[in-house]
C-alpha cells in the first residue's frame, strides 16, 4: 500500500493520460505552416495553370495522409488510446464547433475575395483566418485535456 491516498493517484494518473492528449510544439509548428498553405489554396489557384489543380489534390491528399499516420503511430508508441469522437469531451464540443465554422467562413471568404479580383485583400485575411483556426484548435485540444483531468470523458 503506497501512501499515496487513492483520490490523488486517481488524479495523477488522470494528468499523465491529459498529458497524452497535447501535442508537441513541432506538430503545431507544421500545422500552422499547413493551415496558411491550405486556407489559401483559392489564392495559390489563381497562380497556378490548368494543368497544375491534380498537384495541389495530391498535396492535399498527402497531407492528410500524414496527419493520420502521426495520429497513428503516437497512439502505438505511447499505448494510450484516447477517445477520438469530439462528443466524448464536454468542453471541447462548443469550441469546436467554433472551429469549424471559422475554417468554413475563412475559407469561403477568401475564395469569394479571389472570385471578386480581390487577390491583396484576400492576402491580408488569410493569415487572419489561418491565426483563428490555429487557436480554436489549440483551445479544442486545452479543453479535452482539462475533460481528461477533470473525469469528464464519455465513452
Amino acid at each position: 500500500m503506497s501512501g499515496t491516498p487513492e483520490l490523488d493517484q486517481v488524479a495523477d494518473a488522470r494528468r499523465r493520460l491529459a498529458a497524452h492528449a497535447q501535442f508537441p510544439v513541432t506538430f503545431w509548428v507544421l500545422y500552422g505552416v499547413a493551415l496558411v498553405l491550405l486556407a489559401g489554396v483559392p489564392i495559390w489557384m489563381t497562380w497556378l495553370s490548368p494543368a497544375d489543380g491534380p498537384y495541389v489534390s495530391w498535396v492535399i491528399a498527402a497531407l492528410g495522409i500524414a496527419s493520420a499516420a502521426y495520429s497513428w503511430n503516437r497512439r502505438r508508441r505511447s499505448g494510450v488510446y484516447l477517445v477520438k469522437r469530439i462528443s466524448a469531451y464536454p468542453s471541447a464540443r462548443l469550441i469546436w464547433l467554433a472551429g469549424i465554422a471559422v475554417t468554413l467562413v475563412g475559407f469561403f471568404g477568401i475564395y469569394a475575395l479571389v472570385d471578386h479580383g480581390q487577390r491583396g485583400i484576400a492576402f491580408l485575411v488569410l493569415p487572419a483566418v489561418a491565426l483563428a483556426v490555429f487557436v480554436t484548435q489549440v483551445k479544442t485540444r486545452s479543453a479535452m485535456c482539462r475533460d481528461i483531468e477533470a473525469g469528464q470523458v464519455r465513452p
